[in-house]
C-alpha cells in the first residue's frame, strides 16, 4: 500500500510524557526504516524551530489523524512575521492567513494589520486558526480558543526571542520572567481539582492507628502515667491517719440545747445554754480572763470580720482613700454595748469612718465607760440622740443594742433606731446576739467561745475563739477541742437531721 494518502494529513502523535505530543502534517512515511517525519510540527503546544520533525515509530505511543489532506487546504499558514518589537512585548503575531483566501482574492485577511512601524496587532479572525484541536474550518473561534492560541503565539515569539545574539542579558532575563508567567498562567479552567472534600478526608485518617504506630516506634518515651511520683512536701501527709472524728466537744446534758451546728470541716459544734455559758465566763475569770481581756479579744476578732466583709485590702488600701467605709456601732449601757466599743476603736483605727451611738443613761456599767474614754482618742464620731443618725448612705451597721439579762424595748430611742436601720437597708452584724428572735434585722450574728440556741432570723452563724485554755471548759463540765484551725472567726451552719444520723 503506497504511502501517498497519508502525506499531507494533520496528525498528534503521544510520545509520551518525556518526548511529549507532536502536531503537524505529515510530510514523508518511511516504511523501511519505521519513522514518519511532519512539517509545520509543534510540540506541547508551542512551534518547533526545525522545518521537518522525523519520530520513530518505537517513541509513538499513539496516532490520531486530525484532518485528512483534502482539509488540510482549508488551514490557514503559520508563519512568523518579522517584528522590530522587543520579545517581551505581547504585540509579536503571526500571519495566519488562509491559503486558500489568498489565491482566490489576491490578499491577506484574518490577522493582519500595520500600525505604521513595523509592528502588527490582530484584527478578530474569520475562520479557525487552530489546527490542532479539531475545530470546523468555517466555524467562529470563541474567546477560550482565542485565547489559547494567542498564549501560544506569545510563548513562541518569546522563544525565538532568546535564540537572537543581538539580545542583552538583561532583555533575556525579561523573557523568561514574562514566559514564566504564560506557561503559569495559561493552564485551561476545566483542569483545575474540584472543591476538597474535608471531611471525607479526614474519615480516611485512622488517628488511632498513627498514633500506635507512633508508640511502637518510640518506645524509650515515658508515658505521662508512667511517670514516678514527686516527693512530698514539707506539709503534706506521708502517714494516713486514722478515721476522723468528728464530734469532739461534748457538753453536759443540763447545759446541752436542742440544735448543733457544724464548721466547714464537718467538725460537730453543739449549741449551748446561756446559764452553762455564764459559768463558763465567771471561770475564766477566775482564772485572769477579767472582763476588760474578754472585751479586748471580741472587740479585735469582730473588728476583723468586719473589714473582711467590707471588701478587705480591695476597699482599704491607699490608693482606695477617697472611698473609705463608713460604719455606724449602735452600742447599749452593758457589756454587749462594751464590745460594740471596743470594736468601733479597732476600725477607727484602721481609718474607717465610724459613728458610734450610745444612749445617755445612769445605769452604764464602768467597763462601757472605760471603753468610751479609749474610742475618743480615735477621732470617731459619737453621738447620743436619733436625731444625729447619719441620713446619708452607710456600708455597715454592727447592733450590740440586745442584751441577754433585760431589754431596752420600750425606750423611745430604741423604735427610732429600728425605724432608722429597716431605712438604710446596709448589712447589719450583731455581737453576742441574744437567743430569742432579734428585732433589728440581722445578716450575721457572732457566737462568743461556743454558740447560743438562736433563732433563724438571726442571719448566719459565727463563732469566734475568746482564747480559753482546755481546763477551763473542762471546769466547767465541757470536752473542748478547738474547731477553729488556723483562723480565730469561723462561719456555722445548722446541722440537719441526715448528718445527726451519720455521725
Amino acid at each position: 500500500m503506497s504511502s501517498d494518502p497519508w502525506v499531507g494529513c494533520v496528525v498528534s502523535i503521544d510520545c509520551g510524557d518525556v518526548l511529549g505530543t507532536y502536531q503537524g502534517h505529515v510530510s514523508t512515511v518511511n516504511k523501511g526504516e519505521q519513522t514518519i517525519s511532519v512539517t509545520k510540527a509543534f510540540r506541547n503546544g508551542i512551534l518547533c524551530n526545525n522545518p521537518v520533525i522525523t519520530i520513530s515509530a518505537m517513541d509513538i505511543k499513539d496516532l490520531k489523524i486530525i484532518k485528512t489532506p483534502v482539509e488540510a487546504t482549508d488551514l490557514p499558514e503559520i508563519r512568523k512575521i518579522r517584528s522590530d518589537t522587543p520579545p517581551n512585548k505581547k504585540d509579536a503575531s503571526y500571519d495566519t492567513t488562509p491559503l486558500k483566501n489568498k489565491k482566490e482574492n489576491g490578499r491577506t485577511s484574518g490577522y493582519h494589520s500595520s500600525n505604521g512601524h513595523g509592528n502588527q496587532s490582530r484584527a478578530t479572525p474569520t475562520r479557525e486558526i487552530d489546527i490542532h484541536n479539531g475545530y470546523s474550518p468555517r466555524s467562529t473561534p470563541t474567546k477560550d480558543q482565542e485565547g489559547l492560541f494567542r498564549r501560544r503565539a506569545s510563548s513562541e515569539s518569546v522563544a525565538r526571542g532568546r535564540n537572537k545574539s543581538s539580545s542583552t542579558p538583561k532583555k533575556i532575563e525579561r523573557q523568561h520572567r514574562y514566559s514564566v508567567r504564560d506557561d503559569c498562567f495559561s493552564a485551561p479552567l476545566d483542569t483545575f481539582m474540584d472543591d476538597f472534600d474535608f471531611e471525607k478526608n479526614l474519615a480516611l485518617f485512622d488517628k488511632d492507628a498513627v498514633f500506635e504506630e507512633i508508640e511502637k516506634t518510640n518506645v524509650g518515651i515515658v508515658k505521662a502515667g508512667d511517670k514516678k511520683p514527686q516527693k512530698y512536701r514539707c506539709d503534706e501527709n506521708v502517714l494516713q491517719s486514722g478515721p476522723v472524728i468528728y464530734r469532739q466537744i461534748k457538753v453536759p446534758s443540763g447545759g446541752k440545747s436542742e440544735k448543733e451546728y457544724v464548721t466547714d470541716s464537718g467538725l460537730v459544734v453543739p449549741s449551748i445554754t446561756y446559764k452553762l455559758r455564764s459559768k463558763l465566763f465567771e471561770t475564766a475569770a477566775k482564772y485572769g480572763f477579767r472582763v476588760e481581756r474578754q472585751l479586748e479579744t471580741v472587740g479585735l476578732s469582730a473588728s476583723e470580720m468586719v473589714l473582711q466583709l467590707l471588701g478587705g485590702s480591695n476597699r482599704l488600701n491607699p490608693k482606695n482613700a477617697h472611698q473609705q467605709p463608713t460604719v455606724v456601732v449602735l452600742c447599749g449601757p452593758h457589756i454587749q454595748g462594751a464590745q460594740g466599743v471596743n470594736c468601733g476603736r479597732h476600725l477607727a483605727n484602721h481609718n474607717a469612718n465610724v459613728t458610734l451611738f450610745v444612749p445617755n443613761s445612769i445605769d452604764a456599767i464602768p467597763c462601757l465607760s472605760e471603753e468610751l474614754k479609749l474610742f475618743d482618742l480615735t477621732g470617731g464620731k459619737k453621738i447620743s440622740s436619733t436625731n444625729d443618725l447619719p441620713a446619708t448612705p452607710v456600708d455597715f451597721i454592727i447592733n450590740c443594742l440586745d442584751n441577754h439579762e433585760n431589754k431596752d424595748l420600750s425606750q423611745p430611742w430604741y423604735s427610732a433606731i429600728v425605724e432608722w436601720t429597716s431605712q438604710k437597708k446596709a448589712p447589719v452584724l450583731s455581737i453576742d446576739q441574744p437567743s430569742d428572735e432579734a428585732v433589728i434585722q440581722t445578716k450575721w450574728s457572732l457566737c462568743l467561745g461556743l454558740p447560743l440556741n438562736l433563732h433563724e432570723k438571726c442571719g448566719k452563724v459565727y463563732l469566734c475563739d475568746l482564747g480559753f485554755p482546755k481546763a477551763i471548759y473542762k471546769e466547767a463540765g465541757v470536752r473542748y477541742v478547738a474547731p477553729f484551725g488556723h483562723k480565730f472567726v469561723i462561719p456555722l451552719h445548722v446541722r440537719s437531721d441526715e448528718e445527726s444520723t451519720c455521725r
